[in-house]
């Protein structure tokens, strides 16, 4: 995954995510740290939403305030990946802006 903030890209950042029923749940980190992933998905529409909630005290302490990330994505077939937009809004920082997920490996359980 990677996202595009502060007019540059950051990443791409490795992620582990499990698809399962329409749910999704994973961790990874990146420049801000660590987090967790929730969230679910849409066969019909191919569309996906994830919260990303940063584990407060790891990564870059000006930049992670523990806060929640949302991202909505839909189905890119030109690229080939998950394409759309990522959103934060905390009482010290608001901002929006382009997301992408690439799904690298498909492994069944």
């Amino acid at each position: 995954m990677r996202y595009y903030q502060y007019y540059k890209w950051h990443g791409p950042f490795l992620v582990q995510l499990e698809f399962n029923d329409g749910n999704i749940r994973g961790n990874g980190d990146d420049d801000v740290g660590l987090f967790y992933v929730t969230g679910s998905y849409s066969t019909n529409d191919n569309h996906v939403i994830l919260t990303k909630q940063y584990k407060l005290g790891t990564g870059e302490p000006h930049e992670n305030l523990g806060h929640q990330v949302k991202i909505n994505l839909k189905w890119n077939d030109h690229t080939q990946q998950f394409d759309g937009q990522w959103a934060v809004r905390t009482s010290k920082y608001s901002g929006q802006d382009k997301f992408e997920l690439k799904l690298s490996k498909h492994a069944e359980s």
